[in-house]
């Protein structure tokens, strides 16, 4: 089954979309979108996608995931703001 799931994310700045390491996220497995939700506060809404056999499995795949993209955006510091919530697509 796939699992969609939205992380609402604080950075310390607004993304540059001429950043390789910002460029990068785009690639990485799972990637649905970056959205930019409050430009005032530097928050996004990152949504990404996995696929699992149960909602722990899912909430599993999805903290192993956003490892990679905090690493990723990691010179903005990114913060999340909300447990992740795996909902079924």
């Amino acid at each position: 089954m796939k699992y969609v799931t939205r992380l609402p994310l604080e950075v310390r700045e607004l993304l540059s979309e001429s950043d390789p390491d910002v460029r990068s996220v785009s690639r990485l497995p799972g990637f649905v979108e970056i959205e930019l939700l409050d430009r005032a506060s530097s928050r996004y809404e990152l949504t990404i996608e996995v696929e699992a056999g149960s909602l722990r499995d899912a909430m599993d795949a999805a903290e192993e995931l956003l490892v990679d993209y905090q690493s990723a955006l990691a010179a903005y510091h990114p913060r999340l703001l909300a447990a992740i919530a795996p909902e079924l697509r």
